[in-house]
């Protein structure tokens, strides 16, 4: 069931599309230029002359792939500060959305990590409780003994006074799987060769389609 920011996964997605038919674009020019070196036989000319072009294919290619993505990852960030700046904007702190027993039974401090996580999980959309539930987290974090409650807590308190709950992170997860299907690893980082570039292009239906749908 897709949300009111669905328009945004929507924009990516075409962006990436773009930007995979671009690429692909350019690749096929390298494979027709190496198809017309092995076509030319003999002919010493002939295959100067398509060896030449192989080159300016291959060169073209190495440009566009960087102009290709860096372009992709502009549009992708200026998609990710407006939506933020949407969430934000319509998440603002409301009185009326406040669960009053949620926050009684936090105000006890007998509630455990996973107890915490449930209600962030629970109020993901109410940006009013999520951050109650990062404040109570945080003293809960602070008041245990436990180093790893501690830390979990710690992070959940982090999350949770950003506000801006499942969205966000649901947009963070496409764009990991925009990287690696741009073939540049999870972080946008890696190098690959162009045939991987194009094979993991192929995946994005498959790794984004339910993302997008429920965006």
């Amino acid at each position: 069931m897709s949300t009111k920011y669905n328009s945004y996964a929507q924009r990516l997605d075409s962006v990436f599309k773009a930007a995979r038919d671009e690429y692909a674009a350019a690749y096929n020019a390298v494979e027709q230029a190496r198809k017309a070196m092995q076509d030319a036989g003999p002919d010493a000319l002939k295959r100067q002359i398509a060896t030449l072009q192989l080159q300016e294919a291959e060169n073209s290619l190495r440009k566009e792939a960087a102009r290709i993505w860096t372009e992709f990852d502009a549009k992708a960030a200026e998609l990710r500060s407006a939506l933020e700046k949407e969430v934000q904007t319509s998440n603002l702190a409301d009185p009326s959305a406040i669960d009053s027993n949620a926050v009684e039974l936090m105000k006890t401090g007998v509630l455990t990590v996973d107890d915490y996580f449930g209600f962030a999980d629970r109020y993901s959309e109410n940006v009013t409780m999520l951050k109650l539930i990062g404040h109570y987290a945080k003293e809960a974090a602070d008041s245990t003994d436990d180093r790893k409650d501690r830390v979990a807590l710690t992070v959940l308190a982090q999350d949770c006074a950003k506000g801006t709950g499942k969205t966000l992170k649901a947009w963070d997860s496409m764009m990991t799987a925009a990287n690696y299907c741009s073939g540049r690893g999870g972080n946008g980082s890696r190098r690959t060769t162009p045939g991987v570039t194009l094979s993991m292009g192929e995946w994005w239906e498959q790794l984004s389609g339910e993302i997008i749908e429920n965006f």
